[in-house]
């Protein structure tokens, strides 16, 4: 079944098969830039207003779990990027059939998945984070505010494949609307639960879970009322074998990627909870911080494979040429401006988060660590983004498996038993994107996808 695609163009929807390359990847890149701002605010909220209020011992308990968090939701998150690709390509090929399939498997997948994951952070908390070498003091505020958090997993995921969905049909407005909406929830209830009722990390984690009920039910909404081909229908939401297969193909390999990258972040964490509260306080912080230069880039990264994905659909293959290079530039420019604002304003930044002096240095002397290499991990991400958007994930997951995991932690483990300093840790960050970056690059040059995307230029 086709459709006319042009009978689908609003004011929300961007189609990136045409009009100029660079204005439409930025146009499209700034609502999802302002929407990873305002994801990334949810918990950097939590650890602002608890550090202020709280104490040092509870934002590091709410910072311990971050790492953890992200390794079991790893997966899934990734399977939302895979249902992204093929939505575009589907939309950009006009067909009006697999499009509305790969739209509720999408949801059926963030559905299944929130309850599986739920169920199994909420029970497996304490021993994870056993595991990972968590003081004492912390453990009991961590497993409360983890459970809390897996209690949202649900939510969570139906908001991240809502704005998939819309983001990949050139929609990345709505997405940003509903997280505003979100974000003012959450940071109001921060205030009120933690500042006002003294509920510390509970009040935290209801705050976000609230927050992130919101979110998921207004992307949900807004795509059972569009009057257009990717409309939602709550009792069609099902696995649909023709194009499951092939989101998993893509998305899998996606989310082992993002898993595995949060692996060694889980590890490498384990190591800087042996420096103390005051350190796991700083790094967390600093993390939070360096943690909306990465969403910035990951705006680039996801307009990057929508772009390559409606582009190879519509087989428009010297807009998928110039694309790289524009994405590139908006990378490199991007990465280069928010290394120097952060470098002056550092400080000042660690400072919102904590009073201790001991907690801001370690926080300062982290970013000033990672900034030097920002702009050479968002030129890596643009690679991997196009080789993915052309339906090729496991090479960039081989890459970062390689540049972001393994090296990254035999990095750690064999430089912190010769020289036990912090430093060594914040040094293993700018070292992988190099590695990784040489690696995604030669793929990109070379790789056997763009036989695959040559041959179909060749076919048409």
């Amino acid at each position: 079944m086709k459709f006319n695609l042009k009978k689908l163009k609003n004011k929300d929807n961007i189609n990136l098969t045409e009009g100029s390359i660079l204005s439409g990847i930025i146009y499209f890149a700034i609502p999802i830039l302002l929407t990873n701002f305002l994801q990334q605010g949810y918990n950097t909220a939590d650890l602002m207003i608890i550090g202020k209020f709280a104490g040092k011992n509870p934002m590091a308990a709410v910072g311990a779990t971050g790492s953890i968090s992200n390794l079991l939701i790893g997966l899934f998150l990734g399977l939302t990027t895979g249902a992204s690709v093929i939505v575009s390509q589907f939309y950009g090929a006009n067909d009006r059939q697999r499009l509305h399939d790969s739209v509720h498997n999408a949801f059926a997948i963030a559905i299944s998945g929130g309850i599986l994951l739920s169920i199994i952070g909420i029970i497996s908390a304490p021993k994870l984070l056993e595991m990972l070498n968590t003081p004492d003091e912390i453990l009991p505020d961590a497993i409360v505010y983890m459970r809390i958090f897996f209690l949202g997993i649900t939510p969570l995921l139906v908001y991240n494949m809502g704005a998939a969905i819309l983001r990949s049909v050139g929609d990345s407005k709505r997405p940003f609307n509903f997280l505003c909406v979100s974000a003012v929830i959450n940071v109001t209830l921060d205030f009120v639960f933690v500042a006002w009722f003294k509920m510390s990390v509970i009040g935290a984690g209801t705050a976000t879970l609230i927050a992130q009920i919101a979110a998921a039910f207004l992307v949900t909404y807004s795509l059972m009322k569009s009057e257009r081909n990717f409309k939602l229908i709550l009792k069609e939401i099902n696995f649909y074998k023709s194009t499951f297969s092939k989101i998993v193909k893509i998305g899998v390999p996606t989310g082992i990627q993002s898993s595995l990258i949060s692996l060694s972040n889980v590890l490498i964490q384990s190591k800087v909870n042996l420096f103390g509260a005051s350190t796991m306080a700083g790094f967390a912080a600093q993390e939070k911080i360096d943690g909306f230069i990465f969403m910035s880039l990951n705006a680039i990264a996801l307009a990057s494979t929508t772009y390559a994905g409606q582009n190879i659909g519509a087989r428009k293959f010297e807009r998928l040429k110039e694309g790289i290079k524009m994405s590139m530039l908006v990378s490199v420019v991007v990465c280069l401006s928010l290394s120097i604002l952060g470098r002056i304003f550092i400080h000042d930044l660690m400072g919102i988060f904590s009073n201790d002096e001991e907690v801001i240095e370690v926080g300062v002397k982290g970013f000033r660590y990672l900034s030097t290499a920002y702009f050479i991990f968002g030129m890596s991400e643009v690679f991997g983004a196009y080789v993915r958007g052309a339906g090729y994930a496991v090479p960039p997951m081989v890459m970062s498996m390689i540049g972001m995991c393994v090296l990254r932690i035999i990095w750690v483990y064999v430089s912190l038993s010769m020289y036990f300093k912090i430093e060594m840790i914040f040094i293993s960050y700018p070292l992988s994107w190099c590695i990784t970056f040489v690696l995604n690059g030669l793929y990109y040059k070379f790789g056997s996808w763009r036989k695959s995307v040559e041959k179909l230029e060749y076919q048409q």
